[in-house]
């Protein structure tokens, strides 16, 4: 069967501003290296009954697979660990929303950041791939993409056809064949790299 195409609309998160609390972070944040990173996935609070009874299994696998995942979006020059004590809070959210990194200031200092996945698009519950490239492309944007050729965070030349290369684009194209899971970019383009200063092997 011919395999139709797919918008996957990832967008950026703005800044939420000053917090009451703060996890003190096991690095500096605004240091925070691609080359190193730690994450903490967990499970939040909403969602249906039926959603949030996959949300625990979800989150085993997508912990599970990340670790290899970051490495292959890198091309082998980044390295992610899975903690309960990381650099960056990942929480799978129950409902259908826009999946967004939010970066928590205090003084006007960047002090922590969260990425919010959601686990629902419409009425369709993601699969497990769909949610690593959206842990992928969010916290991609800790470092991409700004300047000439950006808008909110993202590339303006996205491409018009599917390619597994470049994960900063908005929309993201996949591909989908009916019965199988969709198909998305998995790897970080050699620009997208450079921004997360992982250019040299």
């Amino acid at each position: 069967m011919k395999a139709a195409a797919f918008a996957l609309v990832l967008i950026f998160g703005s800044s939420c501003g000053a917090i009451a609390s703060l996890r003190p972070a096991p690095t500096i944040v605004p240091l925070i290296s691609a080359a190193f990173l730690s994450v903490h996935i967990f499970v939040g609070n909403s969602g249906d009954a039926q959603e949030k009874a996959r949300l625990p299994e979800l989150r085993d696998s997508v912990a599970g697979a990340l670790p290899a995942a970051w490495a292959t979006a890198t091309s082998g020059r980044g390295q992610l660990a899975v903690r309960t004590d990381a650099d960056i809070d990942v929480e799978l959210d129950g409902t259908s929303g826009t999946s967004a990194l939010t970066q928590h200031k205090l003084g006007g200092r960047v002090v922590s950041r969260t990425i919010a996945v959601h686990t629902i698009e419409g009425s369709r519950r993601l699969s497990v791939g769909e949610l690593l490239v959206t842990t992928l492309h969010e916290l991609g944007h800790i470092w991409c993409c700004f300047g000439p050729g950006t808008k909110d965070g993202h590339w303006t030349d996205a491409p018009t056809g599917f390619s597994s290369v470049g994960l900063m684009y908005s929309p993201m194209t996949c591909t989908v064949t009916k019965g199988s899971d969709p198909i998305c970019p998995s790897v970080f383009s050699d620009r997208e790299l450079a921004e997360m200063r992982l250019n040299s092997p």
